[in-house]
């Protein structure tokens, strides 16, 4: 009986991950047409916040619609003609920043090699090439102007999504209360975090544009959107972004503008993303700096470029769905990171409080 029960698991297991796998290859395959499918959700989430506190305000759920939609068309045309301009200079000029990069970095290389740091024939500098670091932010930029090409596909996408969550809650309600309850759970930790990161995102790119522009780094705009958009990404995300904005100040400007701008992106960054971030955002929240990294290899393998961008936000939004269900509580504490650890100790004791009373 043991070995028969022992079998069906192996093969339940085997068609399992035997279905994940065609999963994965099928939404790899038609990358072209998920990628906007995922940002559609990724706006919804953000829009989510907005459109129930238009109805919660006494507005009809149409007119509550019609106004978010408007609200989005505005951002991104507003987007669109400001960083238009700056997006297109910067990749004209990518090709002269990565001369000026090349040269630096065999400066660098042949002073240490006066210094007997490093062997002349070791190839350093063929090896790394902080150049590549700019050519991944065009990269990044140019994915941008790309999808939002199929921004039309993206806006009926998110009508459609926002009209489904109301229909969406009224069946949870006539299937189950428990079920409802799940459901409610899981979007309001989903709009406590998109709608949380969307201001501190905003709040962390407005001030690194201002800051940029009064060092005198070109593009300063472009770079604030950069950590806007890498804000969403935990831990790295403003590390990825304060890189190439600082080495383009370091060959524009010189030592000091880079230093400027590497302190600007610390105290930024530290003040909003270890202070205000984590005291609006609450505990239960977080990713582990390693699924982050994960996640990040797994959607840009998958989706390019832009996944990269969108990885923690579709991650964030899995660990939101197994916190807010019982039988997958445990998955989402291994894909939390210390505040989720926390989280669930104090859970288990007030749960066992709850259970000796």
């Amino acid at each position: 009986m043991k070995t028969e029960d022992n079998l069906q698991f192996g093969i339940k297991f085997w068609v399992i991950l035997a279905s994940i796998m065609i999963v994965i290859a099928g939404i790899k395959e038609m990358a072209s047409l998920v990628t906007p499918l995922f940002l559609a959700l990724f706006i919804t989430a953000i829009c989510y916040g907005p459109f129930i506190w238009l109805q919660k305000k006494g507005i009809p759920e149409i007119l509550s619609l019609i106004a978010v939609i408007f609200g989005i068309a505005f951002v991104t045309a507003l987007i669109g003609a400001v960083l238009g301009t700056s997006i297109s200079g910067f990749i004209e000029k990518m090709p002269f920043y990565e001369e000026k990069f090349n040269n630096y970095w065999v400066e660098i290389n042949n002073w240490f090699m006066s210094l007997g740091w490093l062997e002349k024939d070791s190839g350093l500098e063929k090896h790394i090439n902080p150049s590549s670091i700019v050519s991944i932010a065009g990269s990044i930029f140019t994915g941008l102007g790309n999808l939002m090409s199929d921004f039309l596909l993206v806006l009926i996408v998110v009508i459609f999504m926002l009209l489904e969550i109301s229909i969406f809650i009224q069946k949870m309600k006539l299937i189950s209360t428990d079920s409802l309850r799940n459901v409610d759970n899981i979007m309001h930790n989903m709009n406590t975090y998109f709608g949380t990161k969307a201001i501190t995102s905003l709040i962390t790119g407005v001030f690194i544009a201002v800051s940029l522009a009064i060092i005198g780094v070109d593009f300063p705009i472009l770079w604030g959107f950069l950590a806007f958009l890498l804000n969403f990404i935990p831990n790295i995300g403003s590390i990825i972004a304060a890189v190439p904005a600082v080495l383009l100040a370091l060959v524009q400007l010189g030592l000091t503008s880079a230093i400027e701008a590497t302190v600007v992106y610390l105290v930024v960054n530290g003040v909003i993303g270890n202070m205000i971030e984590p005291k609006l955002m609450g505990k239960n929240l977080g990713l582990s700096s390693l699924i982050v990294f994960l996640s990040m290899i797994f959607w840009g393998w998958i989706l390019g470029t832009v996944g990269m961008l969108l990885a923690v936000p579709l991650t964030m939004t899995i660990k939101i769905i197994f916190d807010s269900m019982e039988e997958t509580k445990h998955i989402g504490l291994l894909m939390g990171d210390e505040s989720s650890v926390e989280h669930y100790k104090e859970n288990k004791i007030h749960n066992h409080q709850n259970n000796t009373q």
